[in-house]
């Protein structure tokens, strides 16, 4: 039987998300012909035995997302490739038709806008896929590939690769699919649905704060939406702990700056517990899209998961 869907998930350290990653991708794919991959970023915690318990098959490599995410395209048997990172929960049972419906004619691949996690925006990320979720049309993606060396055991050897070296990954690909003759077409980026009382007020002054924070339900956490269907979402942060105390002053990076983990520990943990309740809140997919404005410019760092290859 043919496959019509190959998802691949690139892991590190994540096994926070990844069992309720893998779960939401089989309960939303229901009679849809399916394989599952993984390729991990030699984890330390219980990644690799959680991607086989729940059935993928997993390559273990110490390699960038560049690298994995190819490894993952090269593994695809289906018509349709997901690659996607490991905190991205597939939410409707109708995502794959919705997005399946865009792959036709010139549109090679479907993903949200780079703009940014939550209120946090980013300019330079409009018009540019986000590499949490691309899905591909397998056969026009494999035509984009080029031939690049690589040393195998110190020795050149010649392989295919999509361009995603750039530094924020996916920022090279509008100009690879138009060299293709292809396009894609962009999902709608929506940011935690609010609560009518602030949830988190830090104690002190950390770099990245505002009054528009406080009454995110999920944090930092993202929801994305295509012909008015919210499909998935993606945490950004799934390596800040859960269990961070509230009157903790820890921050992402250290000294006050960047955000406070308690504040993306306490919205990790609300969108779990509603998850395993069945009453994850969504956002409207009408709500005006969002104008991404100036954010300073190393903030996407803060979600890189995967290590620079040695």
């Amino acid at each position: 039987m043919s496959v019509e869907l190959f998802v691949g998930v690139t892991t590190w350290n994540s096994e926070l998300f990844l069992a309720q990653c893998l779960e939401a991708i089989r309960k939303t794919t229901e009679g849809v012909s399916l394989q599952i991959g993984v390729v991990d970023n030699r984890s330390t915690d219980r990644s690799v035995e959680i991607g086989r318990t729940h059935g993928a098959k997993v390559h273990v490599e110490y390699c960038s997302q560049a690298i994995a995410l190819n490894r993952l395209l090269s593994m695809s048997e289906g018509r349709v490739t997901l690659l996607m990172h490991s905190d991205v929960i597939l939410l409707s049972p109708r995502w794959f038709h919705v997005c399946d419906a865009h792959l036709r004619g010139n549109v090679a691949l479907v993903s949200p806008e780079d703009i940014g996690c939550g209120p946090l925006t980013r300019p330079y990320g409009k018009d540019m896929p986000e590499s949490c979720f691309m899905m591909f049309d397998t056969k026009k993606a494999r035509e984009l590939r080029q031939w690049v060396w690589v040393r195998r055991k110190g020795i050149p050897w010649p392989e295919r690769r999509l361009d995603l070296e750039d530094y924020y990954v996916t920022h090279d690909l509008p100009t690879t699919l138009a060299r293709g003759g292809y396009t894609w077409q962009r999902m709608r980026v929506h940011a935690s649905p609010r609560e009518s009382a602030p949830v988190y007020r830090p104690q002190f002054t950390p770099q990245y704060w505002s009054e528009d924070l406080e009454d995110l339900r999920y944090a930092m956490g993202n929801f994305y939406s295509l012909d008015g269907e919210i499909t998935h979402y993606h945490n950004w942060f799934d390596r800040v702990p859960k269990d961070v105390p509230l009157d903790s002053r820890e921050t992402t990076e250290g000294n006050g700056k960047g955000l406070p983990l308690a504040y993306l520990s306490l919205g990790t943990r609300n969108f779990l517990n509603d998850l395993a309740a069945g009453a994850v809140r969504l956002p409207s997919a009408d709500e005006p899209a969002r104008e991404p404005r100036q954010t300073p410019r190393h903030e996407p760092d803060l979600e890189r998961p995967f290590a620079p290859a040695s």
